[in-house]
């Protein structure tokens, strides 16, 4: 039995392990929170460099995610609405796709797709998935053709990280689907501010401490031993792995993020682009500062865009150029990222993890365990606290 004066220990300060550590705190339980780095967020950090706000990787907050709504915090964040459309970059022209009820032209325009095509979505949007099969395929065999190819595969490619084909359907349509119910946006200072709005409720998190062993309820730490009520570990999959002795490891995707810096001279707004041709290595760009202005300094425009696979710096300025229509030749790349095990990849067939408890008194919190997004990293933390609570 474990002993009820000692702490439960949350390793890792993501937002799995913030949602995690909130659910036990709001419980009267006592939390010591553990993390690596020398921040809270994990992947969902903001670097501010030289006048400049940099988000760890491009992405958006849904402000409808249901454990952000249940947190009831988008209030106290400053949140920046995006547009609800995306530009598809063509041969030439730019063809803009997006709500209809503010954009209802904009479903007319046959380079994004026929009418035909649009209801077939609709249809498909109201149907369910089969298990075992992928999002590309449900899509084309629901008659969405070039719609899909010219608009919902760039788009989803640089949601998911990785091409639909290999996406499980089930999995990917409840991410379509936040998408079309959603309000995406960002905090006006950047994704970070979520994280360190989700660390104050917490008090102290410790920071630079690197878990090395979990061995039963004791911990074998950076700064020395430590015995706990209850552990929960809330890190990456493969970190989780190596501390829990656990075999099996899910597949990750990872992802490229340039950020390049121009003179306020293109005219642009912060309408997400993908290129409906498929022409380089970029699955994504926006530029960023036009939907937080305090990201760039003044005169600037902060463009940030997404890139799988090895692309060269050369390649990636190319594409661009095609996407945005401008010479892009004296872009200033004035951050890049790699970002290593950006997002679970939930392939066709692959389960949810029917239980966080992996042995009596440890629990394991991730997206990778429930959703490859930030409502999933949430709930699973919130879950597994649940289950942990509910066990004392």
């Amino acid at each position: 039995m474990s002993d009820s004066s000692l702490p439960v220990v949350v390793v890792g300060a993501g937002l799995a392990g913030l949602s995690a550590a909130r659910t036990l705190i709001d419980a009267g339980i006592d939390v010591r929170v553990l993390e690596s780095s020398t921040t809270v967020g994990g992947r969902v950090q903001t670097d501010e460099i030289n006048g400049y706000r940099f988000d760890r990787g491009f992405q958006l907050i849904n402000s409808r995610y249901p454990e952000l709504v249940a947190l009831g915090i988008i209030d106290q964040l400053d949140f920046r609405p995006a547009p609800r459309a995306v530009d598809i970059a063509l041969d030439g022209s730019v063809v803009r796709l997006g709500d209809p009820r503010k954009y209802f032209l904009s479903a007319l325009r046959p380079q994004s797709g026929t009418l035909k095509e649009k209801f077939s979505f609709l249809r498909y949007l109201l149907s369910s998935s089969a298990h075992g099969a992928n999002v590309e395929a449900e899509l084309l065999a629901a008659g969405c053709n070039n719609l899909y190819l010219r608009v919902l595969k760039p788009f989803l490619t640089g949601v998911y990280l990785a091409q639909p084909s290999r996406v499980d359907s089930v999995s990917g349509r409840e991410i379509i689907k936040s998408f079309i119910s959603g309000s995406p946006g960002l905090p006006a200072r950047g994704a970070g501010a979520l994280s360190q709005l989700l660390a104050q409720d917490i008090g102290v998190v410790e920071t630079d401490t690197q878990v090395n062993l979990i061995s039963g309820l004791e911990l074998s730490t950076s700064k020395g031993e430590m015995q706990a009520r209850a552990i929960i570990v809330a890190t990456d999959q493969t970190t989780a792995a190596q501390l829990l002795e656990i075999e099996e490891v899910g597949e990750s995707v990872s992802c490229t993020t340039w950020f390049h810096s121009t003179p306020e001279t293109l005219e642009c707004d912060s309408t997400l682009r993908v290129d409906g041709l498929a022409r380089g290595p970029i699955v994504n760009s926006i530029a960023i500062s036009k939907l937080l202005p305090s990201s760039a300094p003044a005169g600037r425009i902060l463009f940030s865009s997404t890139s799988l696979g090895h692309a060269s710096e050369s390649e990636v300025r190319r594409h661009l150029a095609l996407m945005w229509g401008t010479d892009t030749a004296n872009w200033e790349l004035v951050a890049k990222y790699d970002i290593k095990n950006a997002l679970p990849l939930f392939r066709p067939g692959r389960s949810h993890a029917q239980s966080l408890q992996v042995r009596p008194g440890v629990w394991r919190a991730g997206d990778y365990l429930s959703a490859a997004s930030q409502n999933g990293a949430l709930a699973s933390g919130r879950l597994a606290a649940l289950e942990l609570i509910n066990s004392l």
